[in-house]
């Protein structure tokens, strides 16, 4: 029993290794262009860090941008979509998956549309950022974000 338990805990150790999500954060920050987009997507290929999935979302969605095809365009849009919100459902108190989903929603077309948490998303990082479990030089960063791309 004892080994069973022992596996279990190391089985969700390695799923959860989040060594790496600091540097996430900052590639992601520094994404310009398509090679940019590749190399970050190459780089969080194989992470287990579940709390990396707003940002691969994102940048699945963000595929879109150097794709020709509208149906292309549209089927990475959902695919990212789809797994943002998914993450959000499941973490609905994650600060950082919704400062992606406000960056995401600020930045498409609003044909698209996929903007309707903007204010709400604001509210909610401003009224929980001081809580969050986040190095204090990010939460800046949030905050500076935010409230220099959102309305509101």
């Amino acid at each position: 029993m004892k080994l069973v338990f022992s596996l279990l805990v190391l089985i969700f150790n390695l799923s959860t290794d989040c060594t790496n999500l600091e540097k996430v954060r900052d590639q992601f920050h520094t994404i310009k262009t398509k090679e940019d987009l590749k190399k970050f997507i190459a780089n969080t290929k194989e992470t287990s860090c579940s709390r990396a999935t707003p940002y691969i979302a994102s940048c699945t969605m963000k595929k879109a941008e150097y794709t020709i095809w509208p149906f292309k365009k549209l089927a990475y849009f959902n695919e990212g979509k789809k797994s943002l919100e998914d993450y959000i459902k499941q973490h609905p108190k994650d600060i950082e998956a919704k400062y992606v989903r406000l960056l995401v929603q600020t930045n498409i077309p609003d044909f698209l549309g996929y903007n309707t948490r903007i204010a709400a998303d604001k509210k909610f990082i401003n009224e929980n950022i001081a809580a969050a479990d986040l190095p204090e030089n990010y939460k800046k960063t949030i905050l500076q974000n935010i409230n220099n791309i959102s309305p509101n």
